[in-house]
């Protein structure tokens, strides 16, 4: 019971960090209708459940070597493979890319 509790906050802050990231990030686009951003906030919270575990233990000793910044490397690639998934999310450039994973990394980091 506890874990759906959870993930269900996890969808509701990853779909407010979609919402934050288009609103803030001009290259970053995604249509902010509610079915759209709670679709978007499913799966990045499906992909930071079962995907970034993996990418974490293999990236371990680049986690170590760099004191945790390979944490933003993670996250551009988890919302790389969102963006994947994702019809209706468009990111345009690099620099959209990255602040919307560190928008979304520090919704991550609070559940």
């Amino acid at each position: 019971m506890r874990f759906l509790l959870k993930f269900l906050i996890k969808i509701a802050l990853n779909a407010a960090a979609l919402f934050a990231a288009g609103y803030l990030l001009a290259g970053f686009v995604i249509p902010p209708d509610i079915e759209y951003l709670f679709l978007g906030g499913l799966v990045l919270a499906l992909i930071n459940t079962f995907v970034r575990p993996v990418l974490k233990i293999i990236s371990f000793p680049f986690l170590i070597i760099t004191f945790g910044l390979f944490y933003i490397v993670i996250n551009i690639v988890l919302l790389l493979t969102a963006d994947y998934f994702l019809a209706e999310l468009v990111i345009q450039d690099f620099w959209s890319l990255f602040w919307a994973s560190i928008i979304i990394g520090i919704a991550n980091s609070i559940i």
